[in-house]
């Protein structure tokens, strides 16, 4: 009845209090039937509704709203004008499943990963006050995302600057949240009698004749006692932040009533502190928030074999006799298979939260003390680590495994969650080998294998497939694998169970040969050797073409004056936006037509 009308946040600032009630039920009940269809971050958007519409109604559309991650924007793209187009969430050319700035006006900064909004939003406020501007910056930011450094790094430097906070306290990341960040929280939660209690005591107080005043000023000065009595604490203030919570962030009266006083006097850094229910008005959603923090398309088939759940068993078979073996992840224990290993070794099982930086410094030293830790993580994340690997892994040749969970194309998670980058920025690392296996057979082999090395290593594969293939050899160092041998002036070097697959497909067509590339770093020199009587070598890679495999065979090939010309079917220089995995593949060239030309050109 009411969402209908709004098509910008000035239309939502036409509605009183009881209609923004029912505007917020209409809300989640659009977003469920909507996300159900398209799949998404669901679970999110249900808790961030009426903090949403409260942000939106009591600021202006001059003011700049940065969301951390920004997958719990859904309700603030309904209400920028998108929600006739949230049928076409995540899908190609269609709405981004995060805050995108060429979308939309509205969306003050690109984001994606975690824990970026608090230092972006001081960014705006410090182009702001250099050009004599006036808007407000709020940056919205979960709980989760607190356990990333970056957070208080940005802290450091809040100084005075004017700038609204607003942490959406659910109590999850992805999965439940770890450390001592969230038992902070947790006692900040329970502020909510210190809250009461200050307000009785002022009222108390002011209505006193005379003295009132005077002891209303006592009463602040001594206000430190009662936080600590009553388990609020001066963890925001000892940054200079003005901390005012928590409250229900579900509740829109209370939530508008309060934003309103805090835009009203917003001179200095503010946190206001919301709480809110992740999967609120969901039963199901409520009841398992992991679950549906992102669900798939309605007509979603899923995939066969799950690269993830193959990672996890393995490390735990070799966990069980071997009890140097170690896991580490970052936030993500379910995403990346660690569950079982989780409940049957607590005590050899780490996860740090969303910090990948810490993630693998602390693995790196658990390494040197004499564990065999595995990190699992996603592609995407572990781009975060990456001095850390180089300085702190590989400068000192340390036996830490890194375990890349959605490497290559990821579809509708778009530009911000691509996998198409590990292989080059891995590889340009001294004492790091990466390996990438064909199917969830040779993932369990490289597993095994990676636990009997003493060096640095990275294992890269896809979330789930269809490809499992007949035959698998044993993993040697450096060492590729024919698949087909045909005697061909043309091979084709595949890098992944994608691109294998692929190959096949065009051998079959062209007779070429098949190259397992597994090894990406280092390359298997004698059988480049071997084939170097070659016309044509075409190598296939789930990557940015920089500083990928084909650029290490070109190299080789250049400085030992081999015959066969290369071609690269990779990402070329560019981001690949959201749409299926199929998609995504085919635009960028990695389709039989388009290789078929190459070889026969």
């Amino acid at each position: 009845m009411y969402l209908e009308k709004i098509n910008s946040p000035n239309d939502l600032k036409k509605l009183n209090i009881s209609e923004l009630e029912v505007l917020c039920r209409e809300i989640r009940q659009y977003l469920i039937d909507t996300v159900k269809e398209t799949g998404g971050h669901l679970a999110s958007n249900l808790g961030a509704v009426e903090m949403t519409v409260a942000l939106h109604y009591v600021f202006d559309e001059k003011d700049k709203i940065v969301w951390d991650v920004g997958h719990q924007s859904y309700v603030h793209k309904i209400l920028t004008g998108r929600k006739d187009k949230l049928a076409s969430l995540r899908q190609k050319d269609g709405l981004s499943g995060f805050p995108k700035p060429s979308e939309s006006e509205y969306d003050s900064f690109l984001t994606g990963h975690a824990s970026t909004s608090i230092s972006a939003g001081l960014g705006l406020c410090a182009a702001r006050d250099l050009q004599g501007e006036s808007y407000n910056v709020i940056s919205v930011i979960g709980d989760g995302a607190f356990t990333g450094g970056l957070v208080y790094e940005a802290f450091n430097n809040i100084a005075d600057k004017k700038i609204l906070v607003v942490l959406n306290d659910n109590d999850m990341s992805i999965s439940r949240n770890v450390g001592k960040v969230s038992l902070t929280l947790s006692k900040l939660r329970l502020g909510k009698n210190y809250n009461r209690f200050k307000s009785g005591m002022t009222k108390f107080f002011g209505s006193i004749p005379l003295v009132g005043k005077f002891l209303i000023n006592f009463f602040t000065g001594v206000k430190n006692f009662f936080k600590g009595l009553f388990g609020a604490n001066t963890y925001f203030s000892n940054f200079g932040i003005k901390y005012i919570g928590p409250f229900d962030g579900n509740d829109i009266k209370k939530t508008v009533k309060i934003l309103t006083a805090v835009k009203k006097d917003l001179n200095r850094p503010v946190l206001l502190h919301l709480v809110t229910k992740k999967g609120k008005g969901m039963t199901e959603a409520e009841e398992n928030p992991e679950k549906f923090h992102g669900i798939s398309p309605k007509n979603h088939a899923a995939k066969e074999y799950s690269y993830s759940e193959t990672a996890g068993k393995t490390i735990c078979e070799l966990a069980e006799k071997n009890d140097k073996i170690a896991a580490v992840c970052a936030a993500m224990p379910s995403g990346t298979g660690l569950e079982e290993f989780k409940n049957k070794f607590a005590d050899r099982f780490f996860d740090v939260g969303i910090a990948e930086e810490h993630a693998v410094t602390f693995a790196a030293a658990m390494a040197k003390g004499g564990m065999k830790p595995f990190v699992c993580v996603y592609s995407t994340f572990l781009q975060r680590g990456f001095d850390q690997i180089l300085h702190d892994v590989c400068a000192d040749d340390l036996p830490v495994t890194f375990c890349l969970d959605r490497a290559g194309f990821v579809g509708s998670d778009g530009e911000t969650h691509q996998g198409l980058y590990d292989l080059s920025y891995l590889s340009l690392m001294p004492n790091m080998s990466v390996l990438c296996p064909k199917d969830t057979e040779e993932l369990k082999n490289m597993i095994v294998w990676a636990a009997q090395q003493n060096h640095p290593l990275a294992i890269r594969y896809p979330k789930e497939t269809d490809v499992l293939f007949d035959s698998h050899s044993e993993i040697e160092l450096g060492r590729w694998e024919k698949l087909a041998d045909n005697k061909s002036d043309v091979t084709l070097f595949a890098v992944g169970g994608n691109m294998i697959a692929l190959a096949q497909k065009v051998a079959q067509k062209t007779n070429a040969n098949v190259v397992n590339a597994r090894f990406v770093k280092p390359i298997d020199e004698n059988m480049l050797l071997e084939l170097s009587s070659d016309r044509l070598w075409v190598v296939l890679e789930e990557n940015q073409q920089n500083g990928g495999l084909a650029s290490q065979i070109s190299l080789f090939a250049s400085e030992n004056k081999l015959k066969p010309e290369i071609r690269s079917v990779s990402v070329k220089d560019k981001f690949v936006p959201q749409a299926t995995i199929e998609e995504q593949m085919e635009n960028s060239g990695f389709d039989e037509n388009n290789i078929l030309k190459i070889i026969n050109d």
